[in-house]
């Protein structure tokens, strides 16, 4: 049976409030711009709606358009993500928007099924500010196939919802600061203790790949 599909509204101007955030954990990413070495990255918290919002910001010395087009680079981020992504997929383009799935294989140790997501994401850049933005959709309508595909090859696997979140890249001080944003509800039996992980090890792993390889491609140039 496919599931039904029904995407809970993001809150974009509940994410833009800067108030609510709560500062959580610090980490850090090494990253590839010219003298090397660890940058910190803020961790903070917020809840929406009941969703539990998850904010990592850092300053680096990169390019803003260079990271922008990594983090839109939909079919790359398998080859630079250091998790296993079964799937990363472009499946269709319309003006500013694109519609993408991708298919996360989550290690058994975490006792937990796969989890896929389909998202529709936006260029919502404005002046010297790049960012992009997702969020889930109908797309059991629009790209009934892959519904099926996902159930024939991957069945049991979990869909969050909700999902929505951004990438923001803007100047600081001569250097670019980028605020990587998620709202997410894993779903399915996924133990508290995992989803406290995405805390201190996903996220900034997540914010450390788009780094490594934004400076991979611009020492490249």
């Amino acid at each position: 049976m496919l599931w039904m599909s029904i995407a809970l509204a993001a809150d974009w101007s509940a994410l833009a409030d800067p108030s609510g955030w709560e500062l959580v954990a610090t980490g850090s990413h090494e990253h590839a711009e010219p003298g090397g070495g660890t940058s910190p990255i803020e961790i903070r918290l917020k809840t929406i709606d009941g969703t539990r919002c998850l904010q990592g910001t850092t300053v680096v010395g990169l390019d803003r358009d260079v990271l922008y087009d990594v983090v839109t680079d939909v079919p790359a981020a398998k080859d630079f993500s250091s998790e296993t992504l079964l799937a990363a997929e472009v499946l269709g383009r319309d003006g500013k928007s694109v519609d993408y799935y991708q298919h996360l294989d989550v290690p058994g140790w975490t006792m937990a099924n796969d989890r896929f997501w389909v998202l529709r994401g936006t260029d919502t850049s404005a002046g010297d500010v790049r960012s992009f933005r997702w969020e889930r959709f109908d797309w059991r309508t629009a790209y009934p196939e892959l519904a099926k595909r996902i159930e024939a090859d991957h069945k049991g696997s979990v869909e969050p919802d909700p999902n929505y979140g951004s990438w923001r890249f803007e100047p600081a001080d001569g250097k670019t600061r980028a605020v990587y944003t998620l709202c997410s509800n894993p779903g399915g039996s996924l133990p508290e203790w995992v989803q406290k992980a995405a805390a201190t090890r996903t996220l900034p792993g997540t914010i450390g790949d788009v780094m490594r390889e934004a400076g991979r491609r611009q020492s490249s140039r």
